[in-house]
């Protein structure tokens, strides 16, 4: 009899162990999916750096870079912004499927508005994992300092070695460094800081300017589900923990230093207003 109860209680609790890693399997399922899904980004779905606040110049939602790297960057285009009203922005992405890397960045340069308006000084490096893909796109109105041979010369020759060793972070880096010293090198600052272009960003400014709410209205809700797919999980199974992702080490040749802290702003920023021509390079590696 007692026999008989011993088996009749391991066969309900292997019952119950199976039920709840039924839906710890399905649950994971679903959020892998939602992550791999999330991975692929259309120009409208990219996270705009500068809701986080002025001083924020890097978008990387997949976590592919090193926090130093992220630090760094953002240092160094607030210093550029500062000495020459030069708008710098980094773009690092798994995926952005089918679509073509320079028609990508041309935009999400024109739907950002990257630049000041009436002066279009603005510059965007767009880094794609899946494609390997590495774009410089320029505003018009900094293609006569940052010409195109010079887009292409440090696409070549200081980002995509690096990116060939899988340093990510150091490839960015390298090349947000050689811009900055072609844009603060010899006569450039000054010529940057009175430079006047036209703006022609399109339709692409009356879109976002309607799409702001609804997209934050639509974050809320998917942030409140799965907020609530966290806490109903946790109080079926007591002791579970959540871990974040581990962006990985800092690289070799940015991680202290070269910059001052770019300081912060709680509140959201916004970029110039400035549009593109489609200047600049691309390359892969």
């Amino acid at each position: 009899m007692a026999y008989a109860c011993v088996c009749h209680f391991f066969c309900v609790t292997l019952q119950r162990i199976r039920m709840r890693m039924r839906k710890w399997i399905i649950f994971i399922g679903l959020f892998v999916a939602m992550a791999v899904q999330a991975a692929v980004y259309t120009p409208t779905e990219v996270p705009n750096p500068k809701k986080q606040g002025q001083a924020y110049y890097v978008a990387d939602p997949d976590n592919l870079l090193p926090d130093s790297s992220v630090t760094w960057l953002n240092r160094c285009a607030a210093q550029l912004e500062k000495a020459t009203n030069v708008e710098l922005c980094v773009v690092a992405l798994e995926s952005i499927g089918e679509d073509d890397a320079f028609d990508f960045a041309y935009e999400l340069f024109q739907r950002w508005g990257i630049g000041g308006e009436g002066q279009n000084t603005g510059v965007l490096m767009l880094f794609v994992l899946d494609s390997h893909d590495i774009r410089i796109m320029t505003g018009v109105g900094i293609e006569g300092v940052l010409t195109d041979a010079q887009c292409s010369q440090i696409i070549h020759d200081d980002m995509i070695p690096a990116f060939r060793e899988e340093l990510y972070g150091d490839g960015l880096c390298l090349g947000a460094l050689r811009i900055y010293e072609i844009c603060t090198g010899g006569d450039a600052p000054e010529e940057l800081l009175t430079i006047r272009s036209v703006t022609n960003r399109g339709q692409y400014a009356d879109e976002d300017e309607g799409q702001s709410d609804l997209e934050f209205w639509i974050s809320f809700v998917m942030l409140a589900i799965f907020i609530a797919i966290i806490i109903w999980s946790s109080s079926k199974n007591s002791g579970g923990r959540s871990g974040g992702r581990n962006s990985g080490g800092g690289p070799i040749i940015f991680s202290s230093g070269g910059f001052g802290d770019g300081g912060g702003f709680s509140s959201g920023g916004s970029w110039g207003g400035g549009s593109t021509m489609g200047g600049g390079a691309g390359g892969k590696w």
